[in-house]
């Protein structure tokens, strides 16, 4: 289904807040492979993380989706590490705030912050 768009049309996928975990998430990013118009992804308070490998295959995934412009990931379990992943994503405002174990990751528009930075 998501795949299935105009040429050029812009996507947008609010999944906020439905506790889709990790299991959800390596779903998700498999559906996503197939929306490259996928624009602005909204995954915000859904348990994903703390497992490396929760964020590793969002962001190959994403990092495909060249018209990513908001990636919303506040208030999941992403720690450094899953972050940093993340952080390779292209989009004009990323924001990991609010996720356990995260030193210095936030919300930045214009660029993507590091995890780890200040």
């Amino acid at each position: 289904l998501l795949g299935q768009f105009w040429p050029g049309e812009r996507v947008v996928v609010g999944l906020g807040g439905n506790d889709i975990g990790a299991q959800g998430a390596g779903m998700l990013a498999n559906a996503l492979g197939q929306c490259k118009a996928l624009a602005h992804l909204d995954l915000r308070g859904n348990e994903i993380g703390p497992e490396r490998a929760d964020s590793e295959e969002l962001a190959s995934v994403l990092g495909d989706c060249k018209m990513m412009a908001h990636l919303d990931l506040s208030g999941n379990h992403l720690f450094d590490e899953g972050a940093e992943e993340l952080t390779g994503v292209l989009v004009g405002h990323l924001d990991l705030s609010m996720n356990r174990g995260t030193r210095g990751a936030g919300e930045c528009s214009g660029g993507v912050q590091g995890a780890g930075s200040s």
